[in-house]
């Protein structure tokens, strides 16, 4: 079998080729982001927002009051605040950030599944086979095109974790116990979901590791190795705990609370069986204004590649390696019943079973599990044909590659489409080329693949040229498929997110104040974020529950078009599409610019308030409902006015003085003095003659602290969501602060974690080398 004289180095061209050809753009300053990324309206505006306060404050910033009234910036989860790479966005452009990170993760997805092969023991070719399926398998190549680097960072760490896993359960190392940590941590910090179905799979592995593997060893040794490695679990959640604790607490606060909106909600983007044929053929259910599936939206692929797929099933049946192809393929069934949502009986079982699967959605994701299943077997494959085994797959794989070829350029798979697609059959219709374009360059793979094979049976082609044209076939075919999802934009400093006429003008007003979009910037206003101009919506992710409850459902938004309720958000700004139907005046708004031109591409109209409504106000009198349903229509109603009475629901711990009528507005006014994220002042002037409550238009969180003229105050939850802070009569000045207690603790137990990491990791390298010398 082939074995180059330099084989890591010659793979990792062979990884670094295709990224490298699909990154060619960047050398254009290109931004690796398409209008439908994830990355284009929330993830560039949270980071570079998040990048500029962390350079202002010296430490990361906690509480975000740019989006939604305020919520936390690290435990409401805004993307990979500490995952090792985000540090580069103190020292490099984000964007540049952004292009880095798909383009090495991409790489080290292929290289460390071809690192674990080397270890099982598979020859450079297979490896190098593998590595390339799974780097470039359709789900992994096309996360650019939602703009999820989280997910490509833990689908990174999958074959890590494996490779850890066996250096430690395996081969005795105990650096593969640091390893096995630092790839869990990568997993948790990249994207949580994932790093749940992360953690499933690679435990499965360690139960194989223990059960099958060193079989001759005594249980009591192994069982303490598996224990080992729930020890490195235990210490990767710790590296993550600067994250993952703010995270976990913050849940009952979240939408997630009450989980996904029942089973519906958490099986909803499955992979729909319109999908399965996708797997084996490119292009066939779209994805962005081509797809037709049964999904709402796609913006990715599930192409496995069809040679791929052969090789797979080839190394599927590899009698070495039974009892290892029996339980990494039953990791692959489990996670493809996952991913299938509900179009399987499975799902409903694991949905009432497993633990925290009630607070999400979108099993589909778990298709990830199922490439690099799908990656291993195909290296298996590959290195028996190089080893002159399985020639009866040959001639299979030539008639199916006549018969997809035959029914790409007949039109036949266009027609599957449009039957599939029913209402959609028009969107199915005019993708009908495209659709024929990749079901038949997936043949023609397969075809190559074929011969490649036959040819490697009979000794007439030379083992290096069978594995470095079998990579390359693989590679390509994959590759093409990868095109379509790698999309770029312009730098975003000179495009969306460059200063406009709009941005301008706001930023002249100071702070603190809300500005409603209604149409204008994506994101409901995100785009406004990096400019430090609060917005009343954003991405609709991890916002706070109260604040969804009062705005009338998330993604509903209600109420949000009552504008008595703006005066209680402290809307001083809104910003309407110009010629959109009743968008050309606002009641109790006059107009500042007319029909400006913005950064978004669109001409947008400002109004400022009249009157602008305060941002905190002291309110004298309160009242303590006995039921929370009544607190959201009271407040909705036009004759309740915030300045004169504040609402609690039965939970506050508070007892208002009873009030028997409406009390007149306390002549005490508040002024913010200072304010910036997670920390505000507000003076009373003059200060109230009577005791009452000082009411702020930001969100209540219970990691706000307060204090009165120096002394510590309570911080309740009032008018259903804002902080609300009693106040004695003469008092001057409220002191705000968000201080978070988890984060605090995390940091010290990431740190700890980082400091048992290295030990664990390089005191036995060290001892190895003393020993050696």
């Amino acid at each position: 079998m082939y074995e180059p004289k330099r084989p890591t180095l010659i793979a990792t061209g062979l990884f670094t080729l295709w990224v490298a050809l699909l990154s060619l753009p960047m050398l254009q300053g290109k931004w690796l982001a398409s209008s439908v990324s994830d990355q284009y309206p929330a993830g560039y505006a949270y980071r570079s927002w998040g990048a500029e306060w962390w350079h202002r404050l010296g430490h990361v910033p906690l509480w975000n009051p740019e989006l939604f009234g305020g919520l936390p910036f690290v435990a409401a989860g805004h993307g990979d605040i500490f995952y090792p790479t985000s540090f580069l966005r103190l020292l490099l452009p984000v964007a540049t950030v952004v292009n880095v990170n798909f383009v090495v993760h991409s790489i080290l997805a292929g290289l460390f599944t071809y690192w674990l092969l080397r270890r099982l023991a598979v020859s450079w070719t297979g490896a190098t086979v593998g590595g390339l399926a799974y780097e470039l398998s359709g789900l992994i190549a096309s996360y650019p095109s939602p703009g999820h680097d989280g997910k490509l960072f833990a689908s990174a760490a999958l074959p890590l974790g494996f490779l850890a896993l066996v250096m430690a359960l395996r081969d005795r190392r105990w650096e593969g116990y640091a390893l096995f940590g630092l790839a869990v941590s990568c997993s948790l910090l990249g994207h949580v979901q994932l790093a749940y179905y992360w953690l499933i799979a690679t435990g499965l592995f360690a139960l194989y590791l223990t059960l099958e593997e060193n079989r001759s060893d005594p249980a009591s040794g192994r069982v303490a190795r598996l224990a080992l490695t729930l020890g490195a679990v235990i210490l990767g959640f710790g590296l993550a705990a600067i994250q993952v604790l703010p995270f976990s607490l913050n849940i009952p606060f979240s939408p997630r609370a009450q989980g996904y909106y029942g089973f519906e909600g958490s099986a909803s983007y499955a992979i729909p069986w319109d999908h399965v044929l996708e797997f084996f053929l490119k292009n066939f259910v779209g994805a962005r204004e081509t797809y037709w599936g049964s999904n709402p939206i796609k913006l990715h692929s599930e192409y496995l590649g069809l040679p791929v797929v052969a090789l797979a099933g080839l190394g599927a049946l590899s009698r070495e390696r039974r009892r290892l192809a029996l339980w990494v393929g039953g990791i692959g069934l489990l996670f493809l019943l996952v991913s299938l949502g509900a179009g399987t009986p499975f799902f409903k079982a694991w949905w009432t079973l497993m633990p925290l699967v009630k607070k999400t959605r979108a099993p589909g994701m778990a298709f990830f599990i199922v490439a690099f299943v799908t990656a291993v077997f195909a290296a298996f494959g590959a290195e028996r044909l190089e080893r002159k085994e399985g020639g009866k797959v040959i001639t299979p794989w030539l008639i199916v590659a006549g018969v997809v070829a035959l029914f790409a350029v007949t039109g036949v798979f266009g027609a599957i489409a449009q039957t599939l697609a029913g209402p959609k059959a028009q969107i199915a219709r005019a993708d009908a080329s495209a659709i024929m374009v990749g079901t038949a360059t997936s043949a023609l793979s397969l075809g190559i693949a074929a011969v490649l094979g036959a040819l490697a049976l009979r000794a007439k082609v030379a083992p290096r040229l069978f594995a470095v044209c079998l990579a390359l076939v693989v590679g390509a075919d994959l590759w093409l498929n990868a095109t379509h999802f790698w999309l770029y934009s312009p730098d975003p400093r000179s495009e969306l997110f460059r200063s406009d006429q709009v941005t301008d003008r706001l930023q002249a007003t100071p702070l603190p104040y809300r500005v409603f979009d209604l149409g204008v910037y994506p994101g409901d206003g995100v785009t406004l974020m990096p400019f430090d101009i609060p917005q009343v919506l954003g991405p609709s992710w991890n916002e706070l529950r109260y604040y969804d409850e009062l705005m009338g459902g998330r993604n509903e938004w209600r109420n949000i078009r009552i504008v008595h309720l703006w005066d209680l958000l402290a809307v001083r700004f809104a910003l309407t599409p110009s010629g959109v139907a009743n968008a050309d005046s606002v009641p109790g708004f006059k107009r500042i610019l007319d029909s400006v031109p913005t950064a978004s591409g669109t001409r947008a109209n400002l109004f400022e308030r009249i009157d602008p409504p305060p941002y905190a106000r002291v309110v004298p009198g309160a009242f303590k409902a006995t039921d929370s349903g009544v607190v959201i229509p009271t407040l909705l109603d036009p004759r309740i006015d915030y300045s004169r009475v504040v609402l609690f629901t039965p939970d506050q711990p508070v007892t208002p003085v009873p009030i028997r009528e409406m009390p007149p507005p306390s002549p005490a006014r508040a002024s913010v003095t200072a304010w910036e994220p997670g920390r505000m002042t507000i003076a009373l002037d003059p200060a109230p003659p009577q005791p009452g409550y000082l009411l702020v238009s930001e969100n209540w969180y219970p990691d706000w602290r307060a204090t009165v003229d120096g002394t510590p105050a309570q911080v309740l939850r009032g008018d259903y969501t804002f902080i609300t802070v009693p106040v004695p009569a003469g008092a001057k000045q409220v002191a705000l602060t968000f201080r978070s207690p988890a984060y605090a603790i995390g940091k010290a137990i990431s740190l700890a974690s980082l400091v048992l990491l290295a030990v664990i990791g390089l005191v036995p390298l060290a001892l190895r080398r003393r020993r050696d010398a």
